[in-house]
């Protein structure tokens, strides 16, 4: 049975979504969240800002204690095809996901920086990228050196803005083009146009090349990371 290219992976986006919503709207706040749910609270918070991965046990743990509605999760086309009274349409916004530009490689060693290149899109929930101001997406390859967070295979969804870029916070994530590779990161703006960089939990160091703009190795801060069933 097809649902519109609803994945699990996407229904496990429209899930955290939801939820995120539900704190933002104030209904629910993230210590009550990890308190019903029996998830702790930094783990909460960093899944919903989307630097750590709500796996399915714990997705499954959130719908039952919270009693939330498969059905919730699927929109008016797939709830259809799944009673069997439409086709199922294979168009994105049937999904009420929405796509962004894929760059094409991928982040990590060995490899150049992901350049966009093609028709290549890559679908997230539509609450997420509409937030965004230059979304675009990027796939990780292996690398240890990133964490655990970031050291294994996913999609990212980068805010790619020129502001975001030039003015990083210390919070969050970067995708940094090192200039023959490409990796993960946390940036530190030391100074007008000098930056530091670190792996997560690793040492600050330079970040660009004498004569390099920073723009050019900034690419974009981390949105959110899917893991791809």
């Amino acid at each position: 049975m097809e649902l519109c290219r609803a994945s699990f992976g996407l229904l496990r986006l429209r899930l955290i979504s939801g939820i995120r919503d539900r704190v933002r709207n104030g209904e629910i706040s993230e210590r009550r969240l990890a308190h019903v749910t029996g998830v702790s609270q930094p783990h909460i918070h960093h899944v919903l800002k989307g630097t750590r991965v709500l796996s399915l046990e714990m997705a499954d743990q959130i719908i039952e204690r919270l009693q939330i509605d498969l059905m919730e999760l699927l929109s008016g086309a797939e709830v259809e095809n799944v009673r069997g009274d439409a086709t199922c349409r294979e168009q994105a916004d049937a999904c009420e996901c929405g796509t962004v530009p894929l760059l094409e490689g991928w982040i990590g060693p060995a490899h150049p920086y992901p350049r966009l290149s093609g028709s290549g899109r890559y679908p997230f929930a539509a609450s997420d990228v509409a937030a965004l101001d230059a979304p675009v997406a990027a796939r990780l390859a292996p690398d240890p050196l990133r964490g655990p967070i970031f050291g294994s295979r996913g999609v990212v969804l980068l805010e790619g803005s020129e502001r975001i870029r030039r003015h990083p916070g210390e919070e969050g994530y970067f995708a940094l083009d090192m200039g023959g590779s490409g990796t993960i990161g946390c940036v530190r703006c030391v100074a007008p146009g000098s930056y530091l960089w670190a792996h997560p939990g690793g040492e600050w160091q330079p970040l660009s090349r004498a004569g390099r703009d920073p723009l050019d190795a900034i690419q974009g801060r981390v949105s959110l990371l899917v893991r791809p069933l």
